[in-house]
């Protein structure tokens, strides 16, 4: 409650340092900046642009490197047009595979739709079921760590830290719900047997995993309330083989079988838009990743991990950047990440020539970010206007950023991203601030 009341006054107090059409140049800008008690101890990067006059409109420490968070994701986004494909309804490889006489051994791409409560693919289980020979998992393409460069290790049994891996299933993760004090679901069932009880762990429906083991311990104490618990498991190529025997119901063998592009067939399925969508709305971190590792499958001879794709993208698509990326995730777990508001610009503005080469097409882009006061992690900013905002947010701790898309009430196009990095202010102050500024864009640009 004392935290509430903080935040409360804090933005009570900023309210009054209200932007206005004076914002419209740099130094009226930082000016503006300047006189903000909320930015004085933020650094803050901001660039504008006015996309049918093809200006800058803002920039404000533009060439300035900032920790992105999840603003990361749009680079994600960008590596799976140009890979994957950009075109409507494009499929992305489900698994790769070799057929020999009695055998068939399975190869993962890295794609995360198999078995994910969020998405109804029955295209894997359906193939795998109705084949007759025996069936291998070999991990032979597999050359990446589960964690990302950077990331924080004591994450590990957060929802949002779920580990890479070359053939998820079920997401990666384990949910733990309950109706009542006395009895908890587990799904997948397989991992019912690692489960027992801790009652002085505390109160309501509580579960944690050993950091390097796939042994829970949960608490069910004052549970008077449906509840659910997402906990990463612990990945290994053995563990993927026991979970589809156990899945499927006939045995699946592991086997450290070669990988020869030569002889690989791929079996596509699932919607790539879809995987976007739900990767920029709600920011899903284990998405972001697994469309790296499946861009690495398509470029890569066998060698399936997140470095291949990025350098990939540097070398091919990203270099006339002005200010070089540092990029290490598809998520933006990491801080090692580093970009400028500029170089968060020229990307918007890749991506939306990719896509938006009409109406449609803008319709089609705008719809899988996030839209102000309607989807995603903007649906609760931007409520008093029609959606002008579509953009994607990031967020880590003492981190905010959002960059995307914005339409003005005259209808004028612009593209903008703001960067606040160390801050000690409540994130929903910095949040309030950027919607104010943006705000003042929309009604008066």
């Amino acid at each position: 409650m004392k935290n509430l009341c903080t935040i409360a006054l804090l933005i009570s107090l900023f309210s009054s340092c209200k932007p206005s059409s004076s914002i419209f140049s740099d130094k009226k800008f930082a000016k503006y900046v300047q006189n903000n008690p909320l930015h004085q101890k933020t650094l803050i990067g901001v660039s504008v642009f006015d996309m049918d006059k093809q200006t800058y409109i803002v920039q404000h420490n533009h060439d300035k490197y900032f920790t992105p968070a999840s603003t990361t994701k749009l680079f994600t986004f960008y590596a799976g047009l140009k890979i994957l494909g950009k075109e409507v309804g494009t499929q992305t490889p489900a698994i790769q595979y070799l057929v020999r006489p009695d055998s068939l051994i399975i190869f993962g791409t890295g794609n995360p739709t198999f078995l994910h409560a969020e998405f109804g693919n029955p295209t894997v289980m359906d193939f795998l079921k109705n084949r007759k020979e025996k069936i291998y998992f070999s991990d032979a393409n597999w050359k990446d760590l589960h964690f990302g460069d950077g990331w924080s290790w004591d994450d590990y049994n957060e929802y949002y830290s779920v580990e890479k891996s070359i053939f998820p299933i079920y997401g990666n993760y384990v949910t733990f719900s309950t109706h009542t004090e006395k009895q908890i679901e587990v799904s997948p069932s397989f991992f019912r047997t690692n489960l027992k009880e801790d009652s002085k762990m505390g109160d309501g429906l509580l579960v944690q995993r050993k950091i390097r083991e796939n042994d829970f311990t949960y608490s069910l104490k004052k549970t008077e309330k449906p509840q659910s618990q997402e906990v990463p498991f612990v990945t290994s190529a053995d563990l993927t083989a026991h979970l589809l025997t156990d899945t499927l119901k006939k045995e699946v063998k592991y086997i450290r079988y070669p990988y020869k592009k030569s002889e690989i067939n791929t079996l596509k399925s699932f919607e790539a838009d879809s995987l976007y969508r739900r990767m920029l709305q709600p920011s899903d971190n284990f998405l972001a990743e697994q469309i790296l590792l499946m861009c690495s499958s398509q470029i890569a001879e066998g060698q399936v991990n997140t470095q291949s794709t990025i350098d990939f993208m540097l070398k091919n698509y990203l270099s006339d950047f002005t200010d070089k990326p540092r990029w290490v995730d598809g998520s933006g777990l990491s801080r090692m990440n580093l970009f400028s508001p500029r170089s968060q610009v020229e990307l918007l503005l890749k991506i939306y020539k990719e896509i938006a080469t009409d109406k449609t097409g803008e319709k089609r882009l705008f719809d899988m970010l996030a839209i102000g006061g309607k989807t995603g992690t903007l649906r609760n900013l931007f409520k008093s206007y029609p959606p002008f905002v579509f953009g994607k947010t990031g967020s880590l701790s003492n981190n905010a950023c959002l960059s995307g898309y914005l339409i003005t009430k005259s209808g004028k196009r612009l593209c903008f991203a703001f960067m606040n990095n160390h801050f000690l202010q409540p994130t929903a102050a910095i949040r309030t601030e950027m919607e104010k500024m943006l705000t003042t864009f929309y009604l008066n640009y």
